[in-house]
Formats: C-alpha cells, sequence, structure tokens
C-alpha cells in the first residue's frame, strides 16, 4: 500500500495548509482528497510534486507492504 502520511508532515513542518494547497500551489480538490485517502497517482504525478515542492519521492509517498491472507 502507498501512504502519503510524509507529504502531511512535510507540508506540516513547512506550515503549508491544506487551503494553501489549492489557492497557493493550485491543486484541485480532488486531488488533495485522494492524497488524503492514499489513493493511486501516477508517477507522473509524484515528479510533478517533487518539482512544486522541492523534494525528493520519500518525501511524499513511502510502500507500506500489506499482509497477504490466503
Amino acid at each position: 500500500m502507498m501512504d502519503f502520511s510524509p507529504f502531511w508532515a512535510m507540508l506540516s513542518l513547512r506550515g503549508i495548509s491544506t487551503y494553501d494547497l489549492e489557492y497557493t500551489y493550485e491543486l484541485n480538490p480532488a486531488e488533495i482528497s485522494r492524497l488524503k485517502h492514499n489513493h493511486n497517482f501516477t508517477l507522473s504525478t509524484i515528479d510533478h510534486y517533487c518539482h512544486l515542492f522541492h523534494c525528493r519521492v520519500e518525501d511524499i509517498v513511502i510502500h507500506i507492504e500489506e499482509e497477504q491472507t490466503l
């Protein structure tokens, strides 16, 4: 599972609110909602965020291995 908690931690450290995401960084509300709920994003979107926030991929998303049930 992909987890965007590093993204929210980075924003918190930088003092960036969800309001700022929408009005300063011009992310649409649906995109912000997808980030909040750990929905899938393309690599090009992740790349865009890296450029927009001057950070690395690890600052945006991490992979959490899920246990498989048989």
